[in-house]
């Protein structure tokens, strides 16, 4: 008996499927019956693939890019560059990374391995190149290094929290947000790294 090979077509439909509907429902409500219907699939062919929703989930956030680019820019300041950044979180929020993001935090309550699992593979796209750091300490902007996983820790919160809630990320939010969180923040951390 000849075994049909497998298709990478319908994989990839399948898992376009699954992305579209955790942005749409997110993960709680995402079966494997509306999978298939969305895929055009049969339920069979996709257990003979994944075992389960954390399966094909995390297999459909492997195979997902989404809006995460390289991070190059050099504005010439560490405002600038942080202002940069932040509009670039703010762009990435606002679109389907934003809806796939607020179906996956679903996922905090129902799957607390999943999140796990997804959290150690994946970036949240908010975390500053350490680079972007060490031009401010060339510069003198800052008085050393400072721990550039603070802006995600911050800056990503504050801005994940108003996006849920609908309010703008606007050119003045930005400002404030680098203005009055992020730069204390990472100078205070600076600072701490000399004294020590």
């Amino acid at each position: 008996m000849s075994v049909r090979p497998l298709d990478p077509t319908r994989d990839a439909r399948i898992l376009d499927a699954v992305l579209e509907l955790l942005a749409e429902a997110g993960y709680v409500s995402m079966t494997i019956d509306a999978v298939a219907a969305r895929s055009g699939t049969s339920k069979a062919t996709i257990y003979r693939r994944w075992r389960n929703k954390r399966e094909i989930t995390v297999a459909a956030m492997a195979r997902y890019h989404g809006t995460q680019t390289e991070w190059t820019v050099d504005t010439g300041t560490f405002r600038g560059d942080l202002l940069a950044h932040t509009r670039r979180f703010a762009d990435v929020l606002t679109g389907f990374d934003g809806r796939l993001a607020v179906g996956l935090v679903q996922a905090r309550a129902a799957d607390p391995e999943l999140v796990d699992e997804l959290e150690a593979r994946f970036s949240s796209g908010a975390r500053l190149p350490a680079e972007a750091v060490g031009r401010a300490v060339e510069r003198g902007e800052l008085p050393g290094p400072a721990d550039a996983g603070l802006f995600e820790e911050v800056v990503a919160s504050v801005m994940f929290m108003r996006w849920l809630w609908r309010l703008p990320l606007d050119e003045g939010f930005a400002e404030h947000v680098v203005d009055d969180l992020a730069m204390p923040v990472l100078r205070a951390n600076a600072g701490r790294a000399v004294e020590e």
